[in-house]
């Protein structure tokens, strides 16, 4: 199976860095300005700046008001839009090739030239806590949210990508100045692109443009290896259902174990054949949702199993994922089972590299986590080399019943789990 694309990377002389991939046979472009910025490098009293400050870019800069912003985009066909994370913000344009200089001129003028107009910042306070409550009215993201606290206890990584009330009333237009120029520096923006793009003019476009501040403090982080106090928390709410999170410290992003973990992850709760899906709703119709996930970091990871089930229900749910978690402890995973999950994650693999979106994705993190570009046919290599006996060994690793998460949203009370 062949995948024939075309990969560039120049890095300006101002430090930023620009990473394309050419793919033949599409007419559209993935452009995408990528930070070391997110929950991970904030503050306690500044958690949520990141994301606000996600916001309030798209509000207006000197030269275009917010709807001058998206207009130039859709106005074309394309689509504008950003997101934040745990460690990096990414703001980015899909539009077809002959846009490429709006796509690279609206983008810059956003993250470089916003105004941050104190009305607008008020009325944004108003979104974004809507969006805090809408999550909080959510019992399964309220459960994640949970589970994230506790994992990384007072850990950066812990706190809520969104902020909380008190932290994002407290945002002006001065702490996003100061925000902006404490994460946004040239050695810490990355310009990715996948598509039909050509990598000269690219580089010749952001060369004209984009000039952040320069300063040198890396990606350094606060250490992520506290250890968790807590293992269970339970919130009671009047929903119908219990929303649950089960798991743990995962991997780090280099660690040699990942294609393992990709393997164990969606054997056990990655689609509808895998373990979790089969026995709890399959078999036992206990629940609708059933599945696992896996995040990496820099230098720590998380896996998470989510359920959602009846109250009267979920401590059969956990006991059986429990026990799904011990058997790749006990058992080694069948060669059918292994040969199926390998295919699995392979397929997907191919056809997510379909969509310009998905590659480009897939090219930042590359870049950034790693600073190298790995071949399809390197991370297949990867994925057939894992044994039954890498598995059974992370399990023993991650599967620590003495180190397990547990969180609950819904009609339940801390007496009705336990681990």
């Amino acid at each position: 199976m062949g995948y024939s694309t075309i990969y560039n990377k120049t890095v300006l002389p101002n430090g930023i860095r620009i990473i394309t991939e050419y793919l033949p046979g599409v007419r559209s472009i993935s452009l995408g300005v990528w930070i070391w910025s997110g929950t991970r490098f904030e503050q306690e009293n500044q958690c949520g700046i990141a994301h606000f400050l996600e916001h309030m870019v798209f509000k207006g800069t000197k030269s275009r008001n917010s709807f001058q912003i998206a207009q130039s985009i859709e106005s074309l066909g394309g689509y504008i839009n950003a997101f934040t994370g745990k460690e990096l913000n990414c703001y980015f344009v899909r539009t077809l090739d002959e846009h490429l200089p709006v796509a690279v001129d609206v983008l810059g003028d956003i993250l470089m030239a916003s105004v941050f107009d104190p009305i607008e910042i008020e009325k944004e306070k108003g979104v974004v806590i809507e969006e805090i409550h809408g999550l909080e009215d959510n019992p399964a993201d309220l459960a994640n949210e949970f589970f994230s606290s506790l994992v990384w206890d007072a850990h950066p990584l812990g706190r809520p990508i969104l902020g909380t009330t008190s932290t994002v009333e407290s945002f002006n237009q001065k702490s996003l100045y100061h925000h902006l120029q404490n994460r946004y520096h040239n050695n810490q923006i990355y310009i990715i692109a996948a598509g039909q793009v050509d990598h000269s003019e690219l580089v010749d476009l952001v060369s004209r443009q984009y000039d952040f501040p320069v300063k040198n403090n890396g990606v350094s982080a606060i250490s992520s290896s506290a250890e968790n106090r807590n293992r269970i928390q339970i919130k009671t709410t009047d929903h119908a259902q219990v929303q649950m999170c089960l798991g743990g410290i995962g991997l780090p992003y280099h660690d040699s174990r990942k294609y393992a973990m990709y393997i164990l992850n969606t054997a056990l709760g990655g689609g509808m054949t895998s373990r979790l899906f089969q026995k709890i709703r399959e078999e036992a119709g206990l629940a609708y949702a059933v599945y696992s996930d896996v995040d990496f970091c820099i230098d720590t990871g998380l896996y998470c199993i989510n359920a959602g089930a009846d109250p009267h229900d979920i401590s059969r749910v956990l006991e059986m994922i429990q026990n799904e978690c011990n058997l790749f402890i006990s058992d080694p995973v069948s060669d059918q089972e292994l040969r199926d999950t390998k295919s699995q994650l392979i397929g997907s693999l191919y056809l997510s590299l379909e969509g310009t979106t998905n590659v480009m994705n897939r090219l930042a993190r590359m870049e950034m986590y790693g600073d190298n570009y790995i071949t399809v046919e390197e991370i297949v290599s990867g994925l057939e080399k894992v044994t039954a006996k890498d598995i059974q060994s992370l399990a023993e690793f991650i599967f620590i019943p003495e180190k397990l998460i547990l969180t609950a949203v819904g009609p339940i009370t801390a007496d009705d789990l336990s681990l």
